[in-house]
């Protein structure tokens, strides 16, 4: 019981790095308007989910969507006062940047093309998952061979989306 007080102890005090501190604000031009980008077609829209259902989901599905989707599992200890209410406020946290519950286009704060460029970063930086996370799931990292499978997804799809 002394040694998960202190990892909860200490996950708690590194929320903070949970996030690269990507800014979320709207953007604007040199003359104060909003930067709107283009809106993808249903049809790009789609051709990008069905390439994300066949190889990326099932990837998201054992590394990311416990956070950022629909969480059927949780852990034994979320039952312990405190955990619970941490675990909720990290799990809301995630889908606020980016909620993949309802595949792709995923909701959040940006476009598909800034969701897409979203990940490439988080997945060329090691951003994903928090420190506070791999403590107590090891195996959540993303393996050589995720990250090029999900590379190789976003390169297809940002190449979909300029395809206009």
């Amino acid at each position: 019981m002394f040694k998960l007080i202190v990892i909860l102890t200490f996950t708690c005090s590194l929320q903070v790095f949970s996030h690269s501190g990507e800014d979320h604000e709207v953007k604007l031009d040199a003359d104060g308007f909003e930067i709107v980008s283009f809106e993808p077609s249903a049809e790009q829209l789609g051709q990008i989910n069905e390439l994300y259902l066949k190889d990326v989901k099932p990837i998201f599905s054992k590394k990311c969507l416990s956070c950022h989707g629909v969480n059927n599992s949780l852990p034994w200890y979320y039952v312990l006062p405190g955990v619970k209410q941490l675990i909720n406020s990290d799990m809301d946290e995630a889908k606020e940047h980016m909620d993949m519950s309802d595949d792709f286009p995923f909701a959040g704060h940006g476009t598909a093309e800034d969701d897409l460029k979203a990940l490439r970063k988080t997945v060329r930086d090691d951003d994903m998952p928090p420190i506070q996370y791999l403590l107590l799931h090891w195996d959540s990292d993303l393996e050589l061979s995720d990250k090029k499978i999900i590379n190789g997804w976003i390169d297809k799809s940002l190449n979909i989306l300029k395809s206009k």
